[in-house]
């Protein structure tokens, strides 16, 4: 009965009224002492709202189940997949949601959409390893800005292979505390790459001589990471091992961090 009169009014009634109807359904739903009967068909009603034609409408429901630890999953999951200013709503915040859901809908959201996955608080680092492989530039500097997100070290190197020439990216990177000398490596190479191309492209020094000057501020830059990574735990040898495997450790490199006085970069290169 409830369900019929509900449906028989929202189907004269304008958006805006429609829309505060949703908001009370949905609190009742949420908090008042409903029996199994009546709980079922508060349930029915609001998911028949899914397919109410008014953004406005599925918007309301978005806000008034986001942070609903009681909210009905199959609803959330819908309001998921919306357009993505109603699909942020959940996305951002919603405790329903769980790892599986997120990556899922990382992977077939758009980019503001996928930005709502990664501001969100305490973010796992399975859905921030998902975000790093698929998702887009806006979400992956919101990823790295969010200080609570569990970001692994694989994922920001990959974010740094993907958007590596973006200095926004490179710049929210820097922002994370304790970022991994292999990390702060990898930008170096990244911003020394992104320079060395651009004064190629603008023909202010030949690709050859700006290749030369790249490497040579790269690797002094490598020589302070090198310094700063002895106060990590077996962090010269982390970073030699690093250097080696993407090729950017040579006998002028080593011999620099020597005339530097790093002999802890030496030794863990021997």
């Amino acid at each position: 009965m409830i369900v019929r009169q509900f449906l028989q009014w929202s189907q004269q009634a304008v958006p805006s009224q429609r829309a505060e109807a949703v908001r009370a359904l949905a609190q009742t739903y949420l908090y008042a002492e409903l029996d199994e009967t009546q709980r079922r068909e508060a349930d029915i009603a609001l998911t028949g709202l899914l397919d109410d034609p008014s953004p406005l409408v599925r918007q309301a429901l978005a806000e008034a189940f986001a942070s609903a630890l009681d909210a009905p999953h199959h609803i959330i999951l819908a309001l998921a997949d919306d357009q993505s200013d109603i699909a942020a709503i959940v996305l951002g915040r919603s405790p329903v949601l769980g790892d599986a859901d997120l990556i899922d809908c990382a992977a077939v959201g758009d980019a503001f959409a996928q930005a709502s996955i990664a501001l969100r608080p305490g973010l796992s680092a399975p859905v921030a390893a998902a975000l790093a492989e698929v998702g887009a530039r806006e979400a992956l500097i919101s990823l790295a800005v969010n200080a609570g997100a569990d970001l692994p070290e694989f994922s920001m190197r990959r974010m740094i292979e993907r958007f590596g020439e973006d200095g926004e990216m490179r710049e929210a990177l820097l922002t994370r505390r304790n970022l991994p000398a292999s990390v702060r490596s990898d930008l170096v190479a990244a911003a020394s790459q992104a320079l060395s191309s651009f004064v190629a492209a603008c023909a202010w020094l030949s690709p050859e001589r700006a290749e030369r000057v790249a490497r040579e501020a790269r690797d002094k830059g490598h020589v302070f990471i090198a310094a700063d990574a002895e106060r990590e735990e077996n962090g010269p040898l982390r970073l030699a091992a690093h250097l080696r495997a993407s090729g950017r450790l040579t006998a002028g490199l080593v011999l620099r961090a020597l005339l530097s006085g790093n002999l802890s970069l030496f030794e863990a290169t021997l």
